[in-house]
């Protein structure tokens, strides 16, 4: 149970001056992954919160594997953290881009400092999101990746993109979260999973196990077998 109560478009008093990530995607379903790039960042650098965006649509897929509202019980039933907090604010705002939801979110809640939080996988396929150059002014960025892969991105246009300043860090630490900013952080560890993978292998009724610990707790699956 969350010990801080979930952000609402009209009570942004409560977060100002908070440090808060966002970590937006369609968690279908959730998993570790998601879990651990979140406490990652949060610990990295020293967030006060992490908030999931579970958006209603991702332009990026033809179509959700799950309905939205199971989504959101998924995951709330997923996380048992007090600063990470399950929102449907891209509901709320009426957005399913995130350069969109981004600007909107500033407008409510002006006086929070907002990062968002990605994996490996989004760094491949940033420059197909719409507006990305644009999106890259309005927001900090963090990118949780391991120390080889870093060579695995240096082509690509988001890294090579010039008007972003790109920094390396390999230790906790308050850091300003300005835009135009990415930090790459490296990680000694991270767990090669995703929400498709999970989505096959429960298809084939099979476990996704790492080091004997479900990916996706049993109840969870129980709910992504009857849709």
């Amino acid at each position: 149970m969350s010990l801080l109560s979930n952000p609402h478009l009209f009570e942004s008093s409560r977060w100002q001056g908070l440090r808060v990530g966002l970590l937006g995607g369609s968690f279908s379903p959730p998993h570790e992954g998601h879990l651990h790039i979140s406490l990652a960042a949060m610990k990295g650098l020293k967030l006060d919160a992490v908030w999931w965006l579970v958006t209603p649509k991702n332009p990026l897929k033809n179509e959700l594997s799950l309905p939205f509202e199971e989504r959101m019980k998924l995951s709330r039933s997923f996380i048992d953290h007090p600063k990470i907090l399950i929102t449907s604010l891209e509901k709320d705002l009426g957005t399913h881009f995130t350069y969109n939801s981004i600007c909107k979110l500033k407008k409510y809640f002006s006086k929070t400092e907002f990062v968002w939080i990605s994996g490996m996988d989004n760094v491949h396929t940033f420059h197909k999101w719409y507006n990305w150059r644009k999106l890259l002014e309005e927001i900090c960025m963090v990118h949780l990746t391991r120390s080889p892969a870093r060579f695995l991105v240096q082509n690509c246009p988001l890294r090579m993109y010039g008007k972003q300043k790109h920094i390396f860090i390999n230790r906790a630490g308050y850091v300003p979260l300005e835009p135009c900013t990415s930090y790459w952080m490296l990680q000694k560890k991270m767990l090669d999973i995703s929400s498709t993978q999970i989505r096959n292998k429960i298809d084939e009724n099979q476990c996704v196990q790492a080091q004997h610990r479900l990916y996706l707790p049993d109840r969870s699956k129980q709910n992504i077998m009857s849709v």
